[in-house]
C-alpha cells in the first residue's frame, strides 16, 4: 500500500461522515490537511448535493474552521455540466429541476436555464419542488429531450426527524409518470464524476484517492474510475459492511479515520 500512497498527488474527499459529521467537523480533519500541504499534495472536497453552490460550501467549510476556494469544491453538478459540455455540446438551453443555487452554477457555466424551449432536461436536487416544475420537468421527459439526472441518490443524508427526497427520488416519480430513465447520471457512484477533477489538475487515475464513508458510492467510483478507494469508518459504512461487499466493490484501504491515513502517508513519502 505505500507504493499505491507514494504516487498520489490529489485526495477526493467527501465531506458528510469524512471531514465531518453533521455540523461537527472532525479533529482528525486539520492535522490531516495540514499533513497534505506539506507533503504538496492536493485535495478537492466531493459531494452528490447540489442544492448548495460552490460558493454555499466554501462558506460552510470556512464555518467549520476549513480553508477552501471555489476550485476545491465538486459536486454532481459539476460533473453534469462536465458531462454535457463533452457528450452534449450542442445544449445550451437547460429546463433545471434544482434549487436556485443550482441553476446558479449552470448559468455561471454559460448554461441559459430555462422555462420553454430547452435543449435538455437535468433534474437535480431541489429542497422546495413546485408541482408545476414536476410537471413540466414530466413531459419534457415524455417528449424525448434528452434527459440528465445529477445524481442517483433517493435520499438525502439527515440528521432531523424527516426525510428529504433527492435527486433519484423524482427521477422515480418521473419514470412512474412516463416511463423513461435518465439517459446518464454523471454523480457518485458513476466514475466519470472524477473526470473533471482530473482534467482540471492534470492527473493520471493512479495519482487520485478517494476517500469516503460509503462503499456503494464513494469507493465503488474510486475503483471503476481506477484511483485509490478508501474508505473511513468515521461514517456510515462499518467492518461488516466491508465484509459482506463483492471483491471487486472492496476498498482498497480501510482506516478508522484521517489520522490514521495521514500516518501511513508520511510513512510512504519517509520510504521514497
Amino acid at each position: 500500500m505505500s507504493d499505491r500512497l507514494r504516487v498520489v498527488k490529489h485526495f477526493v474527499l467527501d465531506m458528510d461522515g469524512t471531514i465531518y459529521l453533521g455540523g461537527a467537523l472532525f479533529p482528525t480533519t486539520l492535522p490531516f490537511l495540514q499533513t497534505l500541504a506539506e507533503l504538496g499534495i492536493g485535495h478537492t472536497f466531493l459531494t452528490n448535493n447540489n442544492s448548495l453552490s460552490r460558493a454555499d460550501y466554501v462558506r460552510k467549510l470556512a464555518g467549520l474552521g476549513v480553508a477552501a476556494d471555489d476550485n476545491q469544491v465538486y459536486s454532481s453538478a459539476h460533473a453534469t455540466i462536465h458531462y454535457l459540455q463533452t457528450e452534449a455540446p450542442q445544449a445550451r438551453r437547460l429546463f433545471v429541476v434544482g434549487t436556485p443555487a443550482l441553476l446558479g452554477e449552470f448559468a455561471a457555466a454559460g448554461y441559459d436555464c430555462v422555462d420553454s424551449d430547452p435543449d435538455a432536461l437535468v433534474v437535480g436536487f431541489d429542497t422546495a419542488l413546485p408541482y408545476d416544475r414536476l410537471c413540466r420537468a414530466s413531459y419534457l421527459a415524455a417528449q424525448g429531450l434528452p434527459y440528465v439526472a445529477t445524481h442517483p441518490d433517493f435520499v438525502c443524508p439527515t440528521d432531523q426527524p424527516t426525510v428529504l427526497p433527492d435527486c433519484g427520488a423524482v427521477c422515480a416519480l418521473i419514470k412512474a409518470a412516463v416511463g423513461r430513465e435518465p439517459d446518464a447520471v454523471p454523480g457518485k457512484p458513476n466514475g466519470a464524476m472524477l473526470h473533471g477533477i482530473r482534467q482540471r489538475h492534470g492527473l493520471t487515475p493512479a495519482e487520485v484517492a478517494v476517500v469516503g464513508d460509503r462503499i456503494y458510492t464513494d469507493v465503488r467510483m474510486g475503483r471503476d474510475a481506477g484511483a485509490l478507494a478508501i474508505l473511513t469508518l468515521t461514517g456510515e459504512a462499518g467492518e461488516e459492511d466491508v465484509s459482506r461487499a463483492a471483491p471487486e466493490a472492496r476498498p482498497d484501504l480501510v482506516i478508522r479515520g484521517l489520522d490514521s491515513l495521514a500516518e501511513q502517508l508520511r510513512a510512504a513519502h519517509q520510504t521514497a
